[in-house]
């Protein structure tokens, strides 16, 4: 319950709840609230749920490289390895996809191994996804760097030697 959506629909619960005068019929909706609750979560751990979450997933994280490519024109052959680590977890996710459709009989032994490698999948595009931000992020301090050092340079053209003596360092991400 970390976002505020959930917050405030568990306090208009328990709200509403106090408004019901018999104790019988309160236990009841307490009940009926807790069986929706289990039958929800246990929805969103669904193996069919949670690829379409890593699709989307996935779909972000490629939007995020065509930028990064646009953006970092130096960092290409990284940002080109990033893509291919990218392509694999998308046939990952589609060989995932192929027992999902192909599963005659629901096991725990496949529920198990199916939420593994959607797991496995997901910190898979995570790590990617950091990894495209960094080289961004590298990329957009060098840029900062060489304003500063221009404007550098055209201060102490201009005349103001306080200005001229003052580095900047070139450590990025």
């Amino acid at each position: 319950m970390s976002d505020t959506f959930s917050q405030i629909q568990c306090s208009l619960l328990v709200g509403l709840l106090s408004l019901i005068p018999n104790d019988g019929l309160r236990y009841t909706a307490v009940g009926f609230a807790a069986g929706v609750g289990v039958i929800y979560s246990l929805h969103l751990k669904r193996p069919s749920v949670q690829h379409r979450r890593l699709m989307s997933v996935i779909e972000e994280t490629e939007q995020i490289i065509r930028e990064a490519k646009e953006f970092c024109s130096r960092d290409v052959l990284n940002l080109t390895e990033e893509s291919v680590k990218l392509l694999e977890v998308k046939r990952w996710a589609s060989i995932i996809q192929c027992r999902i459709l192909d599963s005659s009989g629901f096991t725990w032994k496949y529920y198990r191994a199916a939420c593994k490698d959607l797991a496995e999948a997901t910190n898979k595009i995570k790590k990617i996804r950091t990894a495209v931000q960094l080289i961004m992020e590298a990329e957009r301090q060098r840029k900062f760097t060489e304003d500063i050092n221009a404007t550098q340079t055209v201060l102490a053209i201009r005349g103001s030697p306080a200005m001229a003596t003052v580095g900047v360092s070139l450590s990025y991400c």
